[in-house]
This record gives C-alpha cells, sequence and structure tokens, in this order.
C-alpha cells in the first residue's frame, strides 16, 4: 500500500486522524495510475480527474480486508506511529464523539454530553482509532430504538466489534445505559441461535416467524406434549432474548409454576408483554394445593416467602402461609 501515488492519500489519512474533529477527509483523483491504485484499495471503480470525500471508518474497513488496519499502514507507510500529547488528545477527544454524534443526529440526546465524557475519560480508546470507533458507535446508536425495535444481532450491526470486551461494545453499551435501555430493550441479541424458543410450530430463532398473535405462554415441555390449548410458547429458562425476540408485540397469557421462580418468571414476561396470568391466582393455588392433597400427592416445600405477583396481590401470602408449592406438572389435568 505504500505506491507512490498514493503518497499524498496517505497523508491526508494521518494528518486527518492527528488533527481531531473530523472523521473524513477531501482526496483529489489526478490521473489513470492514482485512480488505478486507489480502487484496488477500495474495491472499486474510482474516475479521474475527480475528487472523492474519504472516511476515515470506511477506509479502515477496506484497509482490514487487506488484511491490516488504518493505524498500521500509517505506521508502516511514514515509519513512526500515531501521536499526539496527552492534552491534545483530551480536547481532540472529546471534539472528535461531539463530531461523530452530530452526524448522526445524536448530538442533543440528554445522555450525550455525559457519554462523551465518559468515553473521553474512560474509554480506554487509543486516539488514533478514536474517529474510527466514535462514527461506527454513533451509526450503530442511531439504528437502535426501543419502540419500534428492529431485532438484530450483534454481529449483523457490526460484526466482531460488537463481541464482549471489546472498545466499541463498551462504548455503545455506555451509551444505552445513559440511556435508560440495554440490548435486548432496543433489540440486540448476542447471536441469531443461541437458545432456540420451543413452541407450537417447534424451535424457533432469529430467523424464524411465530405465526400466532395471540399465545400462551408456559414452563413445562409436558404442556406441549399433552395438548394443553394454544399456541404455546414453551420458557423452560424464562424470559431468555430470543423468547424476548418472539413475544415481543403478541398477546400473552402466562401460566408457570407456583414457585418463587414461577412467580418471579411470570413477573417478568407480564411486565415485558403487558400480558396476563392465566390459572395463577391466590384462589386457582388454594384449588391445586386442596385437590392434590386429598388425592395424596406430595407436594415439595416452600423455602422461600415469593415475591409479590403482579397480578394477585395475595398469591405470594398465601403460599407463604400454605409453605407448599405446585408444579406446572401437578395441575396439568386441570390445563386441558
Amino acid at each position: 500500500m505504500d505506491q507512490p501515488e498514493l503518497a499524498e492519500f496517505w497523508r491526508l489519512a494521518r494528518e486527518t486522524m492527528e488533527g481531531g474533529g473530523r472523521s473524513a477527509f477531501s482526496f483529489r483523483v489526478e490521473d489513470a495510475s492514482t485512480a488505478a491504485v486507489l480502487g484496488e484499495l477500495l474495491r472499486k471503480p474510482i474516475a479521474h480527474p475527480a475528487r472523492r470525500q474519504i472516511s476515515l471508518a470506511r477506509l479502515d474497513e477496506h484497509v482490514r480486508a487487506h488484511g491490516s488496519s488504518l493505524p498500521e499502514v500509517l505506521e508502516a507507510v511514514h515509519g513512526r506511529p500515531l501521536g499526539m500529547s496527552a492534552a491534545e488528545e483530551s480536547s481532540t477527544a472529546a471534539a472528535v464523539l461531539k463530531f461523530a454524534l452530530r452526524e448522526h443526529g445524536l448530538l442533543s440526546r440528554p445522555w450525550a454530553a455525559e457519554w462523551v465524557e465518559h468515553v473521553r475519560r474512560y474509554g480506554k480508546i487509543p486516539q488514533p482509532a478514536l474517529p474510527m470507533i466514535a462514527n461506527q458507535a454513533a451509526a450503530i446508536l442511531a439504528k437502535l430504538s426501543p419502540e419500534p425495535r428492529q431485532w438484530t444481532t450483534r454481529f449483523a450491526l457490526a460484526g466482531n466489534d460488537l463481541d464482549e470486551g471489546r472498545p466499541l461494545t463498551r462504548i455503545v453499551g455506555r451509551a444505552l445505559q445513559l440511556a435508560g435501555t440495554d440490548w435486548e430493550r432496543v433489540g440486540v441479541l448476542p447471536d441469531a441461535y443461541s437458545g432456540p424458543v420451543l413452541t407450537s410450530q417447534g424451535y424457533l430463532t432469529l430467523n424464524d416467524t411465530l405465526d400466532a398473535q395471540a399465545v400462551t405462554v408456559v414452563r413445562s415441555p409436558r404442556l406441549l406434549e399433552s395438548d394443553v390449548p394454544g399456541p404455546l410458547v414453551v420458557l423452560p429458562d424464562g424470559l431468555t432474548p430470543q423468547a424476548k425476540h418472539h413475544l415481543d408485540g403478541r398477546t400473552v397469557r402466562c401460566h408457570h409454576d407456583f414457585t418463587p421462580d414461577g412467580i418471579r418468571t411470570t413477573n417478568e414476561i407480564l411486565a415485558w408483554t403487558g400480558g396476563t396470568a392465566w390459572r395463577m391466582s391466590a384462589a386457582d393455588y388454594r384449588e391445586a394445593v386442596a385437590t392434590l392433597i386429598a388425592r395424596g400427592v406430595e407436594l415439595p416445600t416452600l423455602s422461600s416467602r415469593p415475591e409479590t405477583a403482579s397480578w394477585d396481590p395475595d398469591l405470594a401470602g398465601t403460599m407463604a402461609t400454605t409453605g407448599l408449592m405446585v408444579t406446572e406438572e401437578h395441575v396439568l389435568p386441570s390445563l386441558l
């Protein structure tokens, strides 16, 4: 990448990165040889004579496709690493971050100023890489919205750059936190296939669609096996990221175990979906306990008081007083 035709190109790239406050530079393609070399780097035909606007973030992507990174190429071409003084880095970092937010219409967001200060002080991002990462972060944040959620994955948004521990992951996650939300509430899953959701249609991943608008959410796969009226969504592991995706925007009724975990999980599902509890009242619990004891069924002992059930404030107290737990398998005949 050290062809003579690109000497001025690399000089402008270094000047832009070290100068701060800008995420792009302008380069004039004067002749056919320069157009050919630049086209090979950018992987597309380049007209000449012509002036092109070069984004540092996009340039870094093209360089990475050739097996390197923009800072590494500039160090190799010029024989010295990118850098500046601590004072220059501090003021430049704030300017770079604000520029990226402004370019994507985010600078006026309530969280923006605190985010800029946090990333500047604690982001641990080398200054030469900051314009590219700041632009990436702002572009991703501009796409994300709690309502309506457009479900996707971290990889679909930015490839491996949103893996855990990466700088981009840290600063996007911090922005979401300052905005009072998180990855799942804006519709971003770790990946498309982990934790598929068992339903009446079979197992579903991010790339599948749950056909029914109104569904019944349960805990035990036995209910699906026993032909409990559905359509059913079976969540033995609670409200997983994939479950949040498939329940988003649907009409939900929920049944679970009369246990501390069952009450907690049902609270979470109803809070996420705005749904209703089904056969989960204090009266349903008392009836189930009486019926099962009369049939000689030994029920497990309740060792801790459940949290308050959002749909029935008397349920937790009734369970604590009775001191017994009832699972979905126990009440399966009454649900058929």
